[in-house]
């Protein structure tokens, strides 16, 4: 066995460092921002909860009241899962932005497919960038719920990063969950 290569084994991705997972997570949602919608992706802080209870993230503005979640999990030699959180008047702009539709055309079911996969490229993205350091994975099928103040709350997790984003004046925010062991 190489070196690098034991390295990784004794290490696991729940050991680096909270900068490079957080900085490989802005990096792949600012690329998917970039590419899907030309909306620029400005970083604006986060969060360690590791160890604790999440709170409902922050999303801004006083309409708490309907918030859609995407999540995509990976399993592999990373496993865990992302979730992306999003306004809902926020995913129906991007919806419209994507599918061309609006109005009554732009209905629950195409803004949550287009949630669903907005958050399967960010993993996609997350999880290519694992794969060039070493830490091959599959991803899960998106799902994507939407409700008031909704957060994650897992078992048998290592690590629970969250990073908080502005674009087009709106709060996104993600959630890097890594499993344990």
């Amino acid at each position: 066995m190489s070196l690098p290569i034991f390295l990784k084994v004794m290490t696991g991705i729940a050991q680096l460092p909270n900068t490079d997972l957080l900085n490989t997570l802005s990096s792949s949602l600012k690329s998917v921002f970039d590419t899907m919608l030309s909306y620029e992706l400005v970083a604006n802080g986060n969060e360690d909860f590791s160890g604790t209870k999440p709170q409902a993230p922050k999303l801004g503005g006083s309409d708490m009241n309907s918030v859609f979640v995407g999540s995509v999990g990976f399993v592999g030699e990373a496993s865990g899962v992302i979730y992306l959180f999003l306004q809902e008047e926020f995913a129906n702009t991007i919806a419209a932005k994507i599918t061309g539709l609006e109005g009554d055309d732009l209905d629950y079911d195409i803004v949550t497919d287009v949630c669903g996969e907005l958050t399967n490229m960010f993993s996609g993205s997350f999880k290519n960038m694992m794969v060039d350091i070493g830490y091959d994975s599959t991803l899960t099928i998106p799902t994507v719920l939407s409700g008031d103040e909704l957060y994650i709350s897992s078992l048998g997790v290592e690590k629970h990063l969250r990073q908080s984003f502005q674009s087009n004046g709106c709060d996104v925010v993600a959630d890097l969950v890594l499993a344990e062991g």
